[in-house]
């Protein structure tokens, strides 16, 4: 299987990291589209660029896990709802909410909504959604696997992004005459969260390019909530108390990691579907997915 990026890609990634740099709006310039007009592995490079950029949007939702579940022409700013009911990242400056209701996919407008603003220091603003009205776009599962890929995408871009402001920090840091980063202990530390979030990328894209399948999506979900506690404490744990404060910044991404973590029941609920997914197949370990 090549891996490499295609010029294309490499190209859109460069133009997003150009817009956010600029502070510019990625709807205006076709970017909030880019899973119908080019593919959902290009729908991924650009969530990931977002999350590695710290966008102060909620671009997940509508780069990736709307298209990809078969929600198209969407609002900006979408929602992700588990149940009729719950604490939503992004709630209150969402124009249009996704909601996973058992096995239906459904889609509810802002007036088709009420929003209560919750407090929140995983740095986007959270809020209790209670849906009234919604109508059916997709099935349930459609939805879920879509989301699924999401939270890898995003976590991926994150933890990568955490990890690159860390190693600075570490090559910059000096005690006992040397940068902490030539310390054996502090370099096992970050090589074990780089391989972690390297994989989480992978598994990001391959589940993007295979959204049907199950068995792949909550894998990479599963795995990039573990990759992320990892991530969360190693590079907390090398760059000390500057690290959790606000000004230094690696909060940005560290924080939303946690809540990442939560999403979609969490870890524990992406595990038990790839066990329930093992276990209705019908073929040996160690898969019967074919490679793209």
């Amino acid at each position: 299987m090549d891996l490499t990026l295609s010029p294309e890609q490499e190209a859109l990634e460069k133009a997003v990291d150009a817009v956010l740099a600029r502070g510019g709006p990625l709807g205006d310039l076709g970017y909030l589209d880019v899973v119908r007009d080019a593919g959902p592995v290009e729908g991924v490079l650009v969530v990931e660029r977002c999350a590695a950029g710290a966008y102060e949007a909620p671009f997940a939702a509508r780069v990736l896990a709307g298209p990809l579940a078969g929600a198209h022409d969407l609002p900006p700013a979408v929602g992700l709802v588990h149940g009729r009911s719950a604490i939503t990242r992004w709630a209150p400056v969402c124009d249009a909410f996704l909601v996973l209701d058992g096995d239906d996919a459904l889609i509810a407008s802002r007036d088709d909504v009420d929003v209560v603003p919750v407090d929140s220091s995983f740095g986007a603003p959270y809020g209790r959604v209670t849906v009234r009205r919604a109508e059916r776009v997709a099935a349930g599962d459609r939805l879920r696997r879509a989301w699924q890929v999401a939270i890898a995408a995003e976590a991926e871009g994150m933890m990568l992004a955490a990890i690159e402001r860390t190693a600075r920090h570490v090559s910059e840091r000096v005690q006992f005459g040397r940068p902490i980063g030539a310390f054996q202990a502090v370099q096992h530390r970050l090589a074990a969260a780089y391989a972690q979030a390297m994989g989480t990328r992978w598994l990001a894209r391959r589940a993007a390019w295979s959204a049907g399948d199950e068995f792949v999506t909550a894998s990479a979900a599963a795995y990039a909530c573990e990759a992320a506690a990892l991530t969360y404490q190693n590079v907390h744990q090398v760059t000390g108390a500057i690290g959790i404060t606000s000004e230094y910044g690696l909060v940005k991404w560290t924080l939303p990691l946690l809540a990442l973590r939560e999403e979609l029941g969490g870890q524990r609920a992406h595990a038990r579907r790839v066990a329930l997914v093992r276990r209705a197949m019908d073929k040996p370990w160690p898969s019967p997915i074919p490679l793209p």
